[in-house]
């Protein structure tokens, strides 16, 4: 009876901790949103440089918590397993709701198609994930710690090459006139409102994402999961929450550059940065299951890459990847490999 009043409770806990963030992505979308306009910063560059930089503090302290924290073996199997599962949310769960979402909002009425229109732009940010992630595996591959230094510091200026091609095009895609951020009803400052708000909307993020990590891990690891496949599946399915969130009120408000900008932007940052990280701080010691999502998130952006060419996504291009969520999840929960 104790043990199924402890599973209920993780899950209330759990249910809370999404609607925390789900409306906290409501404040963080509207304030960031705001401020570029006013700034006239692009839709582009908010998307994939200021929006990830955020969002993306959960799986940034989950990392190195794992690695300084947890330490040995362990830690390390989780940190770099989280490094290698968020892109594959990103690519199978996070786009295929993204999809559905689009469809659902274009027979709703609330977008005139189902198919998202978007900038050219993008293309950038997903020649960066479809090139650089699978050279992620590559220091695995040898015994010598130079290479992984080699390695980890090239990623790290890979990203910051990124963000200096991104920034060369931040007033691309224009984002339009919003309405005043919603502490704008107590601060009557509008600029001052919105960047209060920023910080508060990524304030909440972070502790209700934390807290989505904690409930997960403790539910997946009694049910005996292989560490890195834990860390690759169930880790980043809750701390790409915030993202998600963000990525799914944009594409149903018609904002389609800046919903899947705000995914492949997050996808960078594990295709440059954080590896870049991981390799100066762990021996980096990968398993099948990195190289399970190095396909499946290298697949999914050669076709994104393929639709943003054409400045068009079908919503169906979309939830192409979820048939990878699915079966990786088979992998992990029913072999339990």
């Amino acid at each position: 009876m104790g043990s199924v009043n402890v599973v209920i409770e993780l899950i209330l806990v759990l249910l809370i901790s999404i609607l925390v963030v789900f409306l906290s992505a409501l404040l963080f979308v509207n304030s960031i949103e705001f401020l570029g306009s006013t700034y006239n910063i692009g839709g582009s560059f908010i998307g994939t440089i200021l929006s990830p930089l955020f969002t993306s503090l959960p799986e940034l302290i989950v990392l190195l918590v794992a690695i300084f924290g947890l330490g040995g073996t362990s830690g390390e199997a989780i940190g770099v397993g989280t490094i290698f599962g968020e892109p594959l949310m990103a690519s199978s769960l996070s786009y295929g709701l993204v999809g559905l979402v689009a469809l659902a909002g274009y027979y709703l009425k609330k977008r005139k198609s189902a198919s998202l229109q978007v900038s050219t732009t993008l293309i950038v940010p997903f020649v960066f994930v479809t090139v650089l992630f699978p050279l992620a595996l590559v220091p695995s591959l040898f015994a010598e710690v130079g290479v992984r230094i080699v390695f980890g510091i090239g990623f790290l200026c890979a990203y910051f090459v990124y963000v200096l091609l991104m920034y060369r095009r931040k007033s691309l895609g224009k984002v339009e006139t919003t309405s005043p951020p919603y502490l704008c009803r107590i601060i009557p400052y509008e600029r001052a409102g919105g960047f209060v708000q920023l910080i508060v909307s990524a304030v909440i993020l972070y502790f209700a994402a934390r807290e989505m990590v904690t409930v997960v891990s403790e539910v997946a690891l009694g049910l005996g999961l292989s560490l890195m496949g834990i860390s690759i599946i169930i880790v980043p399915a809750a701390t790409a929450v915030p993202e998600t969130a963000s990525a799914l009120i944009w594409c149903f408000r018609g904002k389609d550059t800046l919903s899947i900008a705000s995914l492949v932007g997050e996808k960078v940052l594990y295709a440059t940065l954080f590896p870049g990280l991981g390799m100066l701080l762990t021996t980096w010691v990968v398993d099948v299951h990195a190289y399970l999502s190095v396909f499946a998130t290298t697949s999914v952006s050669l076709l994104m890459l393929f639709f943003v060419s054409r400045k068009k996504i079908p919503w169906y291009g979309l939830t192409f990847g979820l048939l990878f969520f699915l079966a990786y999840s088979i992998i992990v929960f029913w072999f339990k490999a």
